[in-house]
């Protein structure tokens, strides 16, 4: 695939629950929870960098061969039903950096340095 793509200059839009495998073959990855991108960049950035709340949990969930007793916290709570999201930010009841704007206010996707992110303790500062 990687081949084509180079030879003619083909673009692929890779839907994968498989993090090795879309860090192995993406240039640019988005990271969606509950059918919504929260964090969105160079794929080597997000994957050493993670910033939004759950990207980080979703990495720190990927075994490490170099760490292998290492503690993986789970990401909290129950997956809300996608039919009827929460209000507000759609990660703020697994979230832990959510506050009442979270609950309130739909977080939108902007530029933050070298990446699009929605989340509004990073907007704040707070994360």
């Amino acid at each position: 695939m990687q081949d084509l793509q180079t030879q003619l200059g083909l673009t692929y839009l890779l839907i994968s629950h498989n993090l090795a495998i879309v860090q192995h073959f993406s240039d640019r990855v988005g990271v969606m929870y509950l059918g919504q991108i929260v964090e969105q960049g160079v794929t080597d950035d997000v994957f050493t960098s993670p910033r939004h709340p759950y990207t980080r949990l979703l990495m720190d969930s990927i075994p490490r061969l170099a760490v292998p007793d290492r503690e993986r916290v789970p990401i909290q709570g129950e997956v809300p039903n996608p039919l009827t999201p929460p209000s507000g930010c759609v990660f703020h009841p697994r979230c832990p950096y959510a506050q009442a704007r979270c609950r309130l206010e739909s977080p939108v996707l902007k530029m933050a340095g070298n990446r699009r992110l929605a989340c509004h303790a990073i907007e704040e500062g707070r994360l």
